[in-house]
């Protein structure tokens, strides 16, 4: 059997040698399957009749071409152009390969998206107001990678109003956010979604004006995520950057996010998968700057396991808290355990708290322990803050050499989190058990105290003014 390709025809018994190699169970195989038959399988979406005019819609042709390709592996090119599309799927050992001026259009036709039962895991939020259709969809293949400069335009200016209800440090308030049918969950969820997958890339490509999660990674391993410039604006709501759930071996870095939400979420939350045991881990973040509405970063939600987490070299401006660990929401979640997270060399700049880790419930079971801070520099009006609940055990957290510049006079600096039992300090914590402070140093006029704790045990150090 002949394959075709760009320059002719090739033999089949191609395809066998590299299968040869997966066999033999080498991490060659992923490399060598998705860059080297770059150069030899190249499907053009024009090849299939697609038409990059902006209005005529190329589901169909796009997904042609993506299908071709997943017969015997290789790349789908996406010249310069916009091309209009509904739902697409990635198939196993392909790569979809953005040219520099190429856009990917999001149509704002909710019918040229999936169904809600396109796949198992799936599901919609009521709550936030957003359905079970995607843009982009790999469900359960290996070997895939989304390249090139180009850009994927989620169309959210379709779904969204242009003059929001509601907008301040967090984007939106008391279930009411600027979707323009947000009661019918009237537009696509997460966009790009990766469900149960493994050995992924995602390289250099923009995403811009999502209409809800821009990168959804959900129970898959072997990620790699670099150099994404996600810009979806800081006033349309639930427009996370990245998505990590229930992933092992992850690594992103070099990214920009611009978003009406998270930044990036690390989420252990299996219960939809069809592997429930899947463990959120081995996730590393680094040489990343953020700029958001919600978290910068966010660690929780959901009732898994979140370990070994390494976050470094991160600059964070403009967000309602800069590093956020949780490990229950509501009362509905019996809470994800999260330990082992280091936060490394991080710049944290006009935040409403800095850095905040929480227990969320009272009635949570979960833990959140050894939890590491380095290298940490802050300009803020809010504070650091540590708080269990109940039952939650918080331990083991520590401080070191961090730098606070507490922004604006006592005027401004007003207690929004009056529900803990703590003053309005420089640093805050209450049911919680070995907290280590050390070189933590902080600045700015104030008449709050440095420290304030409740019910805390093995607190070793306290915050030094230094004006």
């Amino acid at each position: 059997m002949y394959v075709k390709h760009k320059s002719g025809f090739l033999k089949e018994n191609f395809i066998i040698r590299l299968a040869d190699l997966k066999t033999a169970g080498l991490w060659l195989y992923y490399f060598t399957n998705i860059v080297f038959l770059r150069n030899v399988f190249m499907f053009t979406i024009t090849d299939c009749g697609a038409v990059g005019d902006g209005r005529t819609l190329n589901t169909a042709a796009i997904q042609r071409a993506l299908d071709e390709c997943g017969k015997t592996g290789g790349t789908v090119l996406v010249p310069p152009g916009i091309w209009l599309t509904g739902s697409l799927y990635l198939r196993s050992n392909t790569e979809l390969h953005l040219e520099k001026g190429a856009v990917l259009l999001g149509s704002p036709d909710l019918a040229d998206y999936n169904e809600l039962d396109a796949y198992e895991q799936n599901w919609q939020s009521t709550t936030e107001g957003w359905s079970g259709k995607h843009l982009i969809l790999a469900i359960e293949v290996e070997n895939v990678a989304l390249t090139g400069e180009g850009c994927i335009d989620g169309n959210g200016r379709a779904f969204f109003d242009t003059k929001p209800k509601y907008f301040g440090t967090i984007c939106w308030k008391d279930g009411n956010c600027n979707a323009k049918d947000y009661e019918h969950c009237g537009r696509p969820g997460q966009e790009i979604v990766f469900i149960e997958s493994r050995n992924i890339r995602i390289r250099d490509v923009q995403l811009r004006d999502m209409t809800c999660w821009s990168c959804f990674l959900y129970g898959c391993e072997n990620i790699q995520i670099s150099g994404l410039k996600i810009d979806n604006g800081i006033r349309n709501c639930n427009t996370d950057g990245i998505d990590i759930d229930s992933c092992r071996n992850v690594t992103v870095s070099n990214c920009i996010i611009r978003t009406g939400d998270d930044a990036i979420a690390v989420r252990g939350a299996p219960s939809r998968l069809k592997d429930k045991s899947r463990i959120c881990e081995n996730v590393t973040i680094q040489n990343c700057v953020f700029w958001v509405s919600a978290d910068g970063m966010r660690i929780g939600v959901g009732n898994g396991t979140i370990r070994n987490v390494l976050v470094s070299n991160i600059v964070i401006e403009h967000a309602g808290r800069g590093l956020h660990l949780q490990n229950c929401y509501g009362k509905v979640s019996t809470g994800v355990n999260i330990s082992d997270v280091i936060f490394s060399n991080i710049i944290i700049r006009q935040t409403t708290n800095p850095i905040m880790v929480a227990a969320g419930t009272e009635n949570s079971l979960a833990y959140l322990k050894n939890i590491s801070f380095r290298d940490i520099n802050i300009s803020s009006s809010g504070s650091v803050i540590v708080a269990g609940a109940g039952r939650t055990r918080i331990e083991n957290i520590s401080f070191s050499d961090v730098f606070f510049q507490l922004e604006g006079t006592d005027g401004d600096l007003e207690d929004r989190e009056s529900r803990l039992h703590t003053e309005n300090a420089v640093f805050r914590a209450e049911f919680a058990h070995d907290i280590r402070l050390t070189d933590f140093r902080f600045t700015g006029k104030t008449a709050r105290k440095a420290i304030s704790v409740h019910e805390v045990t093995g607190l070793q150090g306290e915050p030094i003014q230094i004006d």
